[in-house]
């Protein structure tokens, strides 16, 4: 029951917002937070695609609620942080405890959108400012997954037994519930919260970032991934590594990612109807080195 009326508030929220952004965004954005959850947590081949499959399930939900999450209303923030908790516990699924322990220690990856200024953004940009280049070859899945291993489809979690004997953390990842939900929600979206009767000013909370970039140097792939080969060595969908993830573009190798941001990267949306454009992230970052992600 508590199922049904939570999916009827979801359904109720996306009539009021606008539409959600293009698929082929949703595949972009899924494709590079998912290549740097790889890189740094050294996924397997199989981690790599499932791992894909649940950011994008995440991002394309989430974005029809963004619009309304800027205005900071209760029932949006509460939506999201449903659908986050959905992620990371599939997430769970698929990562060994200690791939998982550093996955919750990285803001840009356990909770990966903030919104300021009126806009929502991915944290993953702040810290990999880069957006052309890629890693790994784009996962089998990347042109094909459409959804159908989300929550919406399988209650408990397609990838619930999928890892046979993997050594699973079982600690609390949730963050609906936990001591630090305050903290967390006032980091990724400000104070300014509203029931929908409220006059819907923009969340200005100013958040920059500045604790969510890693003290990492690894900008170069030189990582020692042990995983590295075999996911990129695989048949792919045609992308290879460091090709755009433009439908159309054809595949070229891109500089590393080497550039830090010192502003955040304009990924997100002023509404949920579309994504801004993305702007450079500093001053060292070159004309080359802009990402069409964002755009």
């Amino acid at each position: 029951m508590k199922k049904i009326i939570f999916l009827s508030l979801m359904f109720s929220i996306m009539s009021l917002s606008m539409m959600a952004m293009s698929n082929s965004k949703v595949r972009s954005h899924a494709r590079f937070l998912t290549d740097r959850m790889a890189y740094e947590l050294d996924f397997t081949p199989m981690q790599y695609d499932d791992c894909y499959e649940i950011n994008y399930d995440f991002i394309r939900q989430v974005s029809y609620l963004m619009n309304d999450v800027i205005y900071g209303y209760y029932d949006a923030i509460d939506a999201y942080y449903r659908y986050l908790d959905w992620r990371n516990d599939d997430l769970r699924f698929i990562m060994t405890t200690s791939q998982y322990i550093r996955f919750m220690a990285r803001d840009y990856f356990y909770r990966p959108i903030y919104t300021t200024g009126g806009s929502w953004y991915f944290r993953i940009y702040t810290t990999y400012s880069n957006r052309s280049f890629f890693y790994f070859d784009a996962p089998t899945v990347f042109r094909d997954y459409r959804g159908g291993h989300s929550r919406n489809h399988y209650s408990s979690g397609y990838y619930v037994n999928r890892y046979q004997g993997t050594d699973r953390y079982t600690g609390h990842g949730s963050i609906i519930g936990s001591q630090n939900f305050t903290t967390h929600r006032k980091s990724d979206f400000g104070t300014n919260l509203r029931e929908r009767n409220q006059r819907p000013d923009y969340n200005n909370y100013g958040n920059r970032n500045s604790s969510n970039r890693t003290a990492d140097p690894r900008y170069r792939d030189d990582s020692g991934n042990r995983n590295a080969p075999q996911i990129n060595n695989r048949s792919t969908s045609g992308e290879h590594r460091g090709a755009s993830t433009n439908t159309g573009n054809r595949s070229t190798t891109q500089p590393s990612d080497n550039s830090r941001s010192s502003q955040p990267a304009n990924t997100g949306s002023r509404s949920s109807s579309s994504t801004r454009s993305g702007n450079a992230s500093g001053s060292g970052e070159t004309r080359g080195n802009r990402s069409n992600a964002g755009r």
